[in-house]
């Protein structure tokens, strides 16, 4: 059998320390009570047995806190101190804070409000002289800012209530803790009600029971909806306030203390209010033997002053005067004028120590920033010049790339030129020659057929067949006149001239199919003219090299866009050839680039040709 050696075993049971701890709090989550008690218990036993420090000062600040959520506050107070002597003997600062906080809520709670303080204002200090505090010590000093904002409120001190639960909210929104931003948002509900500003603590109320409801925390819901209950009641909007103090009892549990004596004592309050005098006495007394075991004296207070106006209200006087009495003293004990003095003269001195801290945590930071620049100063000067070098090599780098850029430029626009020049040549070539070849052959034929028959004498019985020659001249114009400036264009628009081009140059073992697809947009007069002469020389180009038997011309309008294609079942070329793609193409590419359009050209040996044209509705008329 193996043997653990001693430190193993220490290991464990140090282990088994914080898992009961956190078995405990778990339990205490869910409102399970007996369990919670159980497992502290358990990890109280273990930590004294091996004398385990670290881990006893454990249980001890999270049982305090147990012992004080089940309103236990004389045992939490004698835990809370056990702490404080335990942290300072270990020199753990953090955990002698987080103790005087917990003295400090048994404390108020007992209405020892400014031994309250005091202890509260000691561990503020403690956190606050933590120069690099961790996420848990934040943590810790947002619940101290919240418990000084709780303690202000019991003295009426509205403003610095409020000031301290944004203190805290602040904190909580830094770490990012939702849950612990709805705790801080207790305060902010109470003080903004208090101080009558009824819209903004209505709009943090529901937020706090949308955390609530969100995380499951029940507690945190039943104090949302309790709230709501009072922020209604003081708009005297009864039946609002009423509907949400139920809805906070239909939420109470045996395992959460101390939650039921507010929903009766609102319950109260709202008949009360509405002159339910008998029915609010009924919620009154269930109050008020909850409240003298369960309410924190400085809660008892309000208590007290609505229980005398009931009884004043049905007319039980001396139970009102009673009831008054009781108000007047406790109040004299909570918050006579010495009482307050001090506690303000305390929470002044931490905020005078707390912005002196941060003068000299300022000063420090900068001394620290003068002597890193004083360290790195004379890199400086090297680190300068190498920034100016690359600088001045960026500059020259990019000076080169834009010359060559723009060379490139030019080169392309000059072979687009010299294309378009080419192409301009070439159609001007062929009106000439279709002017010599045709037009001036026929009417030289008709000029020696007029000679001959002058020459004859038979002017009558020639008129026919120079009439006939004449005809073919004037169809042989017209469709130069077609080619040059085409009649369909500048009256039907694009579509009309392009089909009427089509149909004129089918034949000859060539079929070519016009498709007009969508509604094709109309351009300026020269967009026009430019596409149709580029359509003009992709189908005169399929005519003349293509060999082709079939072709398609395809004009598609959508949206204001037009796509034109150019199709046949030619023989083809080879698109990597510079010398087979000739400058008919590079004219197409040049007309089609200056309108702004692009255009795409597709072939290979024995698999036809297609061209494709996009416009688009910059050039629209």
């Amino acid at each position: 059998m193996l043997m653990l050696s001693h430190h193993s075993v220490l290991a464990r049971d140090t282990t088994t320390v914080f898992k009961f701890i956190d078995q405990a709090k778990e339990m205490q989550r869910k409102g399970r009570p007996d369990s919670a008690e159980y497992y502290f218990r358990q990890a109280d036993s273990l930590s004294n047995l091996m004398g385990h420090d670290n881990g006893r000062l454990s249980f001890l600040g999270n049982y305090s806190v147990f012992l004080y959520e089940q309103l236990r506050y004389e045992e939490a107070l004698s835990f809370a101190q056990q702490s404080l002597g335990l942290s300072r003997k270990l020199g753990n600062r953090a955990r002698a804070a987080a103790a005087y906080n917990n003295i400090s809520l048994q404390l108020q709670a007992m209405g020892k409000l400014e031994e309250a303080a005091k202890n509260l204002v000691k561990g503020l200090e403690i956190s606050s002289s933590i120069k690099k505090p961790s996420n848990r010590d934040l943590s810790d000093r947002r619940k101290y800012y919240n418990n000084l904002s709780s303690l202000m409120l019991d003295l009426n001190d509205v403003k610095k209530g409020l000031e301290y639960a944004w203190e805290s909210q602040k904190l909580a929104q830094k770490l990012n803790d939702t849950l612990a931003m709805g705790r801080s948002l207790v305060n902010i509900v109470v003080a903004e009600a208090m101080s009558g500003d009824f819209g903004p603590a209505e709009r943090h109320a529901l937020r706090l029971r949308e955390i609530a409801q969100k995380y499951g925390d029940v507690q945190m819901e039943i104090k949302a909806y309790n709230n709501l209950g009072d922020i209604y009641r003081m708009q005297k909007r009864y039946t609002e306030s009423l509907r949400c103090f139920r809805k906070a009892g239909s939420l109470l549990s045996p395992e959460f203390p101390g939650n039921e004596v507010y929903v009766l004592s609102g319950m109260s309050s709202v008949n009360k209010d509405m002159g339910n005098f008998s029915l609010a006495e009924s919620y009154f007394h269930k109050a008020m033997k909850l409240g003298k075991e369960q309410l924190p004296k400085p809660q008892l207070l309000d208590l007290y002053l609505s229980g005398s106006e009931i009884k004043e209200g049905i007319g039980k006087f001396r139970e009102a005067l009673e009831l008054r009495k009781m108000y007047r003293s406790l109040a004299d004990s909570l918050k006579d004028r010495e009482t307050h003095r001090s506690i303000q003269e305390l929470e002044l001195k931490y905020r005078t120590m707390e912005h002196r801290r941060s003068i000299a945590e300022r000063d420090l930071m900068i001394a620290e920033q003068n002597t890193v620049l004083e360290r790195n100063s004379k890199w400086v000067t090297v680190s300068v010049s190498i920034a100016v070098l690359l600088a001045w090599g960026i500059i020259f780098v990019r000076i080169v790339g834009n010359q060559k850029r723009k060379r490139l430029e030019l080169d392309y626009e000059r072979h687009l030129l010299e294309a378009q020049l080419n192409g301009e040549e070439t159609e001007r070539a062929r009106t000439a020659r279709e002017l010599h070849d045709g037009v001036a052959s026929v009417l030289s034929a008709a000029k020696i057929r007029i000679h001959n028959a002058a020459v004859t004498g038979r002017e009558k019985k020639a008129l026919p067949e120079i009439g006939e020659l004449i005809e073919v001249a004037v169809r042989e114009i017209r469709n130069i006149s077609h080619n040059l400036a085409p009649e369909f264009l500048l009256r039907e628009g694009l579509a009309c001239a392009v089909e009427s081009f089509c149909h004129r140059v089918n034949g000859n073992g060539l079929s070519i199919d016009f498709y007009p697809i969508g509604d094709i947009p109309r351009f300026e007069r020269t967009v026009e003219l430019t596409l149709y002469r580029t359509v003009q020389e992709a189908v005169t180009n399929m005519v003349k090299h293509s060999g082709a038997t079939e072709g398609i011309v395809q004009l598609e309008g959508n949206g204001g866009i037009l796509r034109i294609t150019v199709e046949d079942n030619g023989i083809g070329f080879d698109k990597n050839n510079p010398q087979r793609r000739g400058l008919g193409l590079s004219g197409l590419v040049s007309r089609v680039t200056k309108l702004g359009g692009t255009i795409e050209i597709r072939s290979s040996l024995g698999n036809g040709t297609t061209i494709y044209i996009e416009i688009g509705s910059a050039a629209i008329k």
